[in-house]
């Protein structure tokens, strides 16, 4: 049954999961890493069937592990589900030790929730905390530094929370003020983690004797907390360790993340790490070619699926401004190679620059999504939950009904402090089918200030009488809906003539030209990419003042590059510091200056 799946894997994938013992894989972008990984969990699980153990799968986001989840379900027997796990680092973390060995840890707390940046409280408690060590104007970067706050083994920060003044003193008062209002943050789940491996062994025999298998994708992100708690589950001597990963694609040091321990753990373990994966599925020749001039990969990398024949050169605009490149020559390289908007991507190192673009791009009609996009804070808490009920009016897809279910959950637990996991269950579908009746009546007009007048005061009512908000919480949603009006007129929108078809976009956007930033496009691919603001001061940045800085950098830029499928365009605008094109796109680098 195995060999039978296997049939869709090319010589160098197969061989990779047919090897018996610890694997470090190297894979190239647009590889097929994700089929290997999926062929090897199903091949494994033909040793695993019937018995008590199971297979882990552990990826880098939740987007990955739904990905894997769905392929996965493809090719699985009837019962295979009770053998497979996939989860994200800080999940496996959450639900494999900390939640049911928690309690081996003095003063532990149950029921926690998981603090996101998208959940309103995540800045309360970011001000609180710098508000004790007398910071009171937190700017993005520091909301962003809050974000990312790690640990190493020794408990002390790392990464970019170090580095930033502010943070670092108001850490504690941070991690002192989640756990008064019940919220634990992702670096102290990995943190917590490691401290019950190390303190109980029996918690790594307890894993060892459940995974026959650890199969870990994006491994050269995994900072040095992780792989502590892998080389503890290692010394179990109970599972297997398959690993794929990049170092050429790693762009996360600033989370922690140490490509530099990626050879020392295969030693470690006693990975074989002469395999690779060299045959790229996503990018035309010419893309390729100013890949392999950043990184050069032994053996090389080559272009090998549809885009094989496809020989436009990537280009480089440096004489007008970003918005400029984008109407008057990105744009219509697109129509020109027939790549419509929702195939289309524009990337930067950062989101400032984005927002901006985002506006001037939809003042000119252009149906955009990422940030700025839009014309309200997302945080609103009717926000989510409108876009998805437009979306599921205007253009419903395949997802419409997970989409729903997950936007209802978040607006519940944000209005209630209360995960009502049972949305997810008949209850919730009933509520869902009474909202889509009412958003159907409420789009009839197409007019998006109707359609969030009517729809907020009648979500309220319908979770009222399905007695999942009382009263005075079902009256929050109608003036949620009144702010989010509120932010539209700041952002100079017409107001009234929002369409229905405009909050959807966000719910459903496939149509639309996706902004975003090159560290949230990992993983993700474009038949057209521009990547703006590719310049000196960028790419590097004037930050990266080490050699070490300016080579995550320098991946960086590749990592944007190898999104593209048929169509790259650098875009480097005259910017008030007089800076350069990039020193990458230069005769040591692609070539293009």
């Amino acid at each position: 049954m195995a060999a039978e799946k296997l049939k869709p894997l090319t010589s160098q994938q197969r061989a990779a999961v047919d090897h018996r013992g610890n694997l470090l894989l190297t894979a190239c972008p647009g590889s097929g890493k994700t089929r290997t990984l999926i062929a090897k969990l199903v091949h494994e699980l033909e040793e695993v069937r019937g018995t008590p153990r199971a297979i882990c799968c552990i990826t880098y986001t939740n987007t990955a592990v739904e990905e894997i989840e769905h392929r996965a379900l493809e090719q699985l027997c009837p019962g295979d589900e009770q053998h497979v796990a996939v989860s994200t680092i800080h999940a496996f973390c959450l639900n494999e030790i900390i939640r049911p060995f928690g309690w081996l840890r003095p003063g532990f707390r149950a029921n926690r929730n998981v603090l996101t940046r998208d959940d309103p409280t995540f800045e309360q408690i970011a001000r609180f905390a710098a508000e004790k060590v007398n910071f009171f104007d937190l700017k993005a970067k520091d909301f962003e530094a809050f974000e990312s706050i790690s640990l190493n083994s020794a408990g002390e920060l790392i990464g970019m929370a170090l580095q930033n003044e502010v943070v670092r003193r108001a850490a504690p008062f941070y991690w002192e003020r989640c756990n008064d209002l019940g919220y634990v943050d992702f670096g102290t789940i990995v943190y917590e983690a490691y401290q019950l491996l190390r303190d109980h062994p029996m918690i790594g025999r307890a894993l060892g004797a459940k995974y026959a298998w650890l199969l870990i994708d994006e491994f050269q992100d995994t900072s040095e907390l992780q792989i502590e708690i892998l080389s503890l589950l290692f010394a179990v001597g109970r599972s297997k360790f398959f690993i794929v990963g990049d170092l050429a694609q790693s762009i996360y040091g600033f989370a922690g993340a140490r490509p530099e321990l990626v050879q020392p753990f295969a030693e470690l373990i006693g990975a074989r790490t002469d395999m690779s994966l060299s045959g790229n599925y996503r990018s035309s020749p010419t893309i390729i070619a100013n890949a392999e001039a950043l990184f050069p990969r032994d053996p090389a990398m080559t272009a090998e699926g549809k885009e094989k024949d496809s020989f436009i050169p990537p280009e480089l605009v440096r004489d007008r401004s970003t918005f400029a490149a984008v109407m008057e020559r990105f744009l219509p390289m697109l129509a020109e190679n027939n790549i419509p908007f929702g195939d289309a991507t524009i990337l930067c190192r950062e989101w400032v620059p984005l927002i901006s673009l985002s506006r001037q791009l939809r003042d000119a009609g252009i149906p955009v999504v990422g940030p700025g996009a839009r014309p309200y804070k997302r945080s609103r808490l009717f926000a989510n939950l409108a876009e998805q009920l437009c979306g599921a009016v205007v253009d419903p897809t395949p997802n419409t009904i997970r989409q729903l279910e997950r936007a209802l959950f978040l607006a519940v637990r944000d209005c209630t402090g209360v995960s009502r996991m049972e949305l997810f269950g008949p209850d919730g579908r009933l509520a869902i089918v009474r909202l889509l009746k009412q958003a159907e009546v409420a789009a009839a007009s197409r007019s998006a200030v109707r359609f969030l007048d009517e729809m907020s005061a009648a979500t309220g009512e319908i979770l009222r009488e399905l007695e999942f908000l009382d009263g005075i919480q079902a009256g929050t949603f109608y003036p949620s809906a009144q702010e989010m009006k509120s932010d539209i007129v700041r952002q100079g929108v017409d107001l009234h003539n929002l369409a229905v078809d405009d909050l959807g976009l966000f719910a459903s956007p496939q149509k639309a030209l996706k902004l975003s930033t090159v560290h949230a496009s990992k993983g993700r691919e474009y038949k057209g990419v521009a990547l703006i603001d590719v310049t000196e001061g960028k790419y590097p940045h004037y930050y990266s003042r080490t050699p070490a800085a300016a080579l995550e950098d320098k991946r960086l830029l590749y990592v944007g590059l190898t999104r593209a499928q048929r169509v790259l365009m650098y875009i480097s605008a005259p910017d008030r510091f007089g800076n350069p094109p990039s020193r990458f796109l230069g005769v040591n680098g692609v070539g293009l200056v």
